[in-house]
């Protein structure tokens, strides 16, 4: 691939024997330097940003139709993708490094506890569902990686809406939310299909929990009481709206690329029973990246499990 510096094949990409026993900061300096920085996209050789279904159609359909590889998607941990499974939605995006920082009245536990001497380290993803064109909607979402000494990542996914914002091609147009729950009996035919197929393995496919997020603190140290809000809420700045402005048509990730370095790019809410609080903000800590390594990372999907569906027949 053009873009890919290295030469290297990304579905074979895995982490290093050992790698979830490093510090946060060791993981950190792996996959900004070795993962991301060797394999790269120059600005002219973006990979489109069309899903690539039937690349190995074999494996994709047996993804989709066998519940056990679904179930994965909420049961997997580690920070990259199986060699040779294909990302199947959010193919392509632009991977920062970050630092979130939290409120010091924070009421919460783990990493959403206020660290005087550090924020949390970790990454966040930028992408698409696919390229926008015909009457297809304008679909952002955020993956948020965070790093935790000696112990599995703890993952965030978050969007406004399954089925978009229309052709407003402002990335940072909406907030972002881990939580999906409403019905979005508008929901379009990709987004039923993709539905009736996760709703084989969770009662509640579209809510993601955060209770991970408080049961350790980023020096991997467990929690005896671990407290966490229902949900988190990602408000983006005005500075990372303000770098769309007069953007539309112009690839995401081409606009990304020109955030300064410790660019805020969210202020981070906990919500509960409706009411939300300050909890943190998220600012980058390296320029956002296009890269087969940050394509290939993997976000768990967090949902409690008494939605998990899997044991139960067919």
């Amino acid at each position: 691939m053009s873009g890919n510096r290295a030469g290297i094949d990304p579905l074979r990409l895995k982490v290093p024997d050992g790698y979830v026993s490093w510090t946060a900061e060791q993981k950190a300096q792996w996959i900004w330097h070795t993962l991301i920085a060797t394999t790269a996209h120059s600005p002219t050789s973006l990979p489109p940003l069309e899903l690539p279904f039937m690349t190995a159609p074999l494996t994709e359909a047996a993804i989709v139709v066998r519940r056990k590889e679904l179930d994965k998607a909420l049961t997997r941990s580690s920070d990259l993708m199986e060699p040779g499974r294909p990302k199947l939605i959010h193919a392509r995006g632009a991977v920062s490094m970050i630092d979130l920082a939290i409120e010091p009245d924070s009421p919460y536990t783990g990493l959403l506890a206020s660290d005087p001497q550090r924020g949390v380290p970790g990454l966040v993803r930028l992408s698409l569902v696919a390229r926008v064109k015909g009457k297809a909607a304008y679909t952002p979402a955020l993956a948020l990686k965070l790093l935790i000494d000696g112990q599995p990542s703890a993952d965030v996914l978050a969007m406004n809406h399954t089925v978009g914002q229309g052709r407003d091609f402002n990335l940072f147009a909406n907030t972002m939310t881990n939580d999906l729950t409403d019905a979005h009996s508008e929901l379009r035919l990709a987004q039923r299909v993709m539905s009736f197929f996760f709703h084989r393995v969770s009662r509640q496919p579209r809510r993601m929990v955060t209770h991970h997020l408080a049961s350790r603190g980023s020096d991997g140290a467990r929690v005896s009481a671990p407290s966490a809000p229902e949900r988190l809420v990602f408000r983006p700045t005005q500075v990372a709206k303000s770098a769309f402005a007069d953007q539309a048509g112009v690839d995401f990730r081409l606009v990304l690329a020109e955030l300064a370095i410790g660019t805020t790019l969210y202020e981070v809410d906990a919500v509960v029973d409706s009411v939300h609080h300050r909890l943190g903000s998220i600012t980058t800590t390296t320029p956002f990246v296009s890269s087969d390594g940050g394509d290939r990372l993997f976000f768990r999907h967090m949902h409690d499990p008494a939605d998990r569906l899997l044991d139960e027949p067919l």
